[in-house]
């Protein structure tokens, strides 16, 4: 199994000696991935119900400060030499799909190779209208093409599309990304919705333990939401184990969370995270990410170092 870390662009990632410091402590720990958030602009009354709480409040409301994750990508793989670069989740709709293409492909050729794209559709209405993007209401239409049009982009001589909300011709898209045919997309998300996306067209499926709607925080969970994944995929005459098991694990490890006296997988002692990650391991997870909890840069950092010490399975 291949281990990341998931790092928040805010508080102690909102700033390059923070994100450089992050980056650094993951790959010398010998982690395989950084992963990172995705929003743009922080509207100041949000509405619309974060999917990953029980009372629907995001978290990141409160502090109202965000990097924009392409650029925050760039930084990371220029302050690192190895580890894999993640985006957890880009909201496809977010950029114009030719720019958001090219910015990605400039990520993937500046870091040697290095880029996976995690996609999602968005959860925040009101970001939508801020950034004046197409109707919140057809974002899976609008995610569907425009991750139609990224392939398109990176892998044809002379890309031309016609959808309805994506159109180009006549261009040259150079220099193409490193990775062939393209760098590997994963398409996150727990939702009905999202397992037929990733079967459609995802090289990987990137769901995270804790949506409420639709929980995955046990492997048993885990499993039934894999066996939807495989019948979705073969509808589509695609082989399942063609899509690549990735796995979310957004309660921090180095916090001990408990609900009633019960621990929840992945948290408690190094034993016990260790015993979750060989359960979900026999159920197909093929890369874990995990969160680090901490509101300074020193807590991170000694959080990190416990869970590539301390935590993970040792070769």
């Amino acid at each position: 199994m291949r281990f990341g870390l998931m790092i928040m662009a805010r508080g102690p990632g909102g700033n390059g000696p923070g994100l450089k410091a992050m980056a650094q402590a993951a790959e010398a720990g010998g982690l395989d991935l950084l992963a990172f958030n995705d929003h743009v602009v922080v509207p100041h009354s949000i509405s619309s119900a974060y999917p990953y709480s029980f009372d629907g409040v995001w978290p990141g409301a409160a502090v109202g400060e965000c990097l924009e994750m392409v650029t925050a990508a760039s930084y990371i793989a220029a302050s690192t030499e190895s580890i894999g670069l993640l985006t957890s989740v880009m909201v496809v709709p977010h950029r114009p799909a030719v720019l958001a293409a090219k910015m990605l492909a400039t990520v993937d050729v500046l870091s040697a190779g290095r880029l996976t794209v995690g996609c999602g559709a968005g959860w925040m209405a009101e970001e939508f209208k801020a950034l004046g993007l197409p109707p919140f209401e057809q974002r899976g239409k609008v995610t569907d093409e425009y991750i139609e049009a990224f392939r398109t982009l990176w892998t044809e001589d002379a890309p031309t599309m016609r959808g309805d909300h994506v159109q180009f011709s006549d261009l040259v898209f150079e220099p193409k990304p490193i990775q062939k045919p393209c760098p590997p997309i994963w398409i996150g998300g727990e939702s009905k919705a999202a397992i037929r996306r990733a079967a459609r067209m995802g090289d990987g499926w990137y769901p995270s333990n804790h949506n409420p709607a639709n929980l995955l925080d046990t492997p048993e969970r885990y499993a039934r939401g894999s066996a939807v994944l495989d019948q979705e995929a073969e509808k589509t005459g695609r082989n399942p184990a063609d899509i690549h098991r990735a796995y979310l694990s957004f309660r921090p490890v180095n916090a001990k969370v408990h609900d009633g006296g019960e621990r929840h997988a992945l948290t408690g002692s190094p034993g016990a995270v260790r015993d979750d990650i060989g359960a979900f391991a026999e159920e197909g997870v093929e890369t874990m990410v995990f969160f680090i909890g901490g509101a300074e840069l020193g807590e991170i950092l000694d959080g990190i170092a416990y869970l590539t010490d301390d935590v993970l399975p040792k070769s």
